[in-house]
């Protein structure tokens, strides 16, 4: 119910189901059932639980949201996204003979451990470090004799591998609606149990016909290199820990609704699906895409100043469509190499371990996010172009890697003005999506009545950090707000410390807003003022946990510390969030005396 309200809450306004219930409508049926169950979570501790039939209503309800659950898609501002299944079959790690070599004149093979993705292989050997992945680097794999001895220990390896294989195919083959499924499930897994056991392997393959010399020693080391590949099959927890957490502060304002929107739009058409009539197929027919079969192409920018939610939109877009995140923090001292193998000493050892790209690259669904990646030397970016064409490959010296069926290439980079950044080559321009991500407006005409008014959008996600709003639902707020600030609407009942507390967070991002516009004037050389930095989204929260923590709507300012007289409560809490930053970089003192300025201005 959690799940279809989240849902529910990222519908555009105007959205109705096929019972014509309203957006909010079904909203408020969902909160209030979840009520319903808090009441019935309270009498069941108390031992009160009574059975209670579904009215006809509640049935009616039930059968409008069922669609959004059962559904392989959301559709946001009319864009419809897909919803990825999380894995089922990821690639296994086998244990696999290599070539038959010579020594002391006897013929010996040994076994290596290997995992294909997409022509990425990925070699464990017993006793030696974990180079295939970040989170177990520096655990070593035990060590085991992986020696076969002569061609009929190899042959007989072989076919156990053989037999396993088809075992393992026949169990994930079964159908969970099968009658007998249960029974046989069991017993196909009791049968693959038994090739980590000497006697089992003995019991289960016929090995009789290959005139071993020493049976028990073979079957004792092939169940040792068995349990070593169902442990390094172990390793890989089907991606979920990739995916990020669903962040219940993150919210789509209007204005993230759009620009949410507008990413998603650009994701489809690299992934060559697009807004197009067989998307529309797909949903009215609630059938997932087919990622292999589509053309994918290009890569998707985003462009925004530092702090304006440029990795919180991927990250909502990635928990909310069930994609694995890959963020590689891009730099001007990478070199190509740097881009696909970490090089590092361990115990001693060199190790090469793929980077994040690689891992990325070779993961069906997920996203690679290449943060600042025009802080890339030109020469160096131009690596993406392949993988950025209708090929989607890596060509390596040794390796011809292809990207997994339905990955997405994100890229992230400040305007070009800011110091520091490269142009973005021409080569990765031609090749993407661009859009652009500002901070939201906060000023602007309402259409209706040609007025000036300030938007919400903002202040929506700064009042989840000030206590005497956070109770305040959206929509309650979203009414104060227009009341309260912008002077319309009807009369909504508040306390004293909630109107203050609104007018004060208006106030808190009208400077915020000013710092943004003389930052953006200067870096344009359209101002004089010199100012470096802006107040971002994270400092404008900075500056509404600090105003909260210290119940500013309420403190007596004159006695806090640093307090300068004629500055009010939005004006302290920005100064004393903002001023410490300053202290940490070279032209801080110019961005001191710039808010200085701002702060003396006052507040319109």
């Amino acid at each position: 119910m959690l799940s279809a309200l989240e849902k529910a809450r990222l519908l555009p306004d105007t959205w109705r189901s096929g019972e014509g219930k309203s957006r909010d409508e079904i909203i408020a049926a969902l909160e209030d059932s979840l009520e319903e169950l808090d009441r019935l979570e309270q009498e069941a501790v108390r031992g009160e639980i009574k059975t209670i039939e579904p009215t006809p209503e509640q049935e009616k309800e039930k059968n409008s949201t069922s669609a959004m659950q059962e559904g392989c898609y959301i559709t946001v501002g009319g864009t419809h996204i897909p919803v990825c299944e999380t894995p089922t079959e990821t690639r296994k790690w086998n244990a696999v003979p290599g070539k038959v070599f010579v020594s002391g004149g006897k013929k010996f093979a040994d076994v290596r451990f290997l995992k294909d993705a997409n022509g990425l292989t990925l070699v464990a050997k017993p006793g030696e470090l974990l180079t295939f992945s970040e989170k177990y680097r520096g655990t070593r794999l035990e060590s085991i004799d992986t020696v076969l001895e002569g061609r009929q220990e190899v042959r007989a390896f072989n076919e156990i591998r053989k037999r396993l294989a088809e075992l393992e195919q026949e169990y994930e083959g079964l159908n969970p609606d099968d009658s007998n499924y249960d029974t046989k499930a069991r017993k196909l897994a009791d049968r693959i149990a038994k090739f980590t056991d000497p006697s089992g392997i003995k019991e289960v393959v016929g090995l009789e016909r290959f005139a071993l010399e020493d049976m028990d020693d073979f079957v004792e080391r092939a169940a040792d290199i068995l349990r070593t590949q169902n442990f390094l099959r172990s390793l890989d927890d089907n991606l979920a820990e990739f995916i990020p957490p669903h962040d219940s502060r993150f919210k789509l304002t209007p204005f993230f609704e759009k620009k949410f929107a507008w990413f998603a739009q650009l994701v489809n058409r690299q992934l060559g699906l697009g807004n197009n009539a067989y998307l529309e197929e797909l949903v009215k027919n609630k059938q997932a895409p087919e990622w292999e079969h589509l053309s994918a192409k290009g890569m998707t920018v985003i462009v925004g100043p530092r702090g304006a939610g440029k990795n919180k939109l991927v990250d909502f877009y990635c928990a909310e469509t069930n994609r694995p995140l890959y963020r590689y923090a891009c730099s001007p001292d990478k070199e190509e190499r740097d881009l696909t193998y970490d090089v590092e000493l361990q115990d001693g050892e060199v190790v090469r371990i793929p980077t994040r790209i690689l891992s990325a690259v070779t993961t069906p669904n997920a996203v690679l996010e290449l943060d600042e990646v025009n802080l890339l030397r030109p020469e160096v970016a131009k690596f993406f172009n392949a993988l950025s064409d209708g090929d989607r490959t890596i060509f390596l010296n040794d390796q011809v890697i292809k990207a997994a069926p339905g990955t997405v290439f994100v890229a992230l980079m400040n305007p070009a003005e800011y110091d520091g950044v490269e142009d973005l080559p021409e080569t990765i321009d031609d090749r993407s999506n661009i859009m652009t991500l500002d901070y939201p407006p906060f000023r602007e005409i309402d259409p209706e009545t040609n007025q000036e008014r300030f938007t919400i959008d903002e202040a929506l996600i700064l009042k989840e950090y000030i206590h005497p709003l956070v109770n305040l639902s959206d929509q309650d707020f979203q009414k104060a707000w227009d009341y309260v600030v912008n002077g319309r609407g009807a009369y909504i009942s508040l306390d004293p410390e909630q109107i203050k507390a609104i007018k004060d967070l208006k106030n808190i991002i009208a400077i915020a807003d000013r710092t943004r516009q003389v930052v953006k004037a200067y870096k344009t050389r359209a101002g004089d003022l010199r100012m470096e930095r802006d107040i971002s989204l994270r400092g404008s929260i900075e500056a509404a946990r600090f105003y909260s923590e210290n119940k500013l709507w309420e403190a007596n300012l004159s006695k806090m510390p640093d307090y300068q007289p004629g500055w009010n409560a939005a004006q302290y809490a920005v100064a004393v969030t903002y001023m410490p930053h300053t202290e940490t970089y070279r032209r801080g003192k110019s961005d001191r005396d710039a808010i200085m300025m701002i702060l003396a201005e006052g507040i319109r």
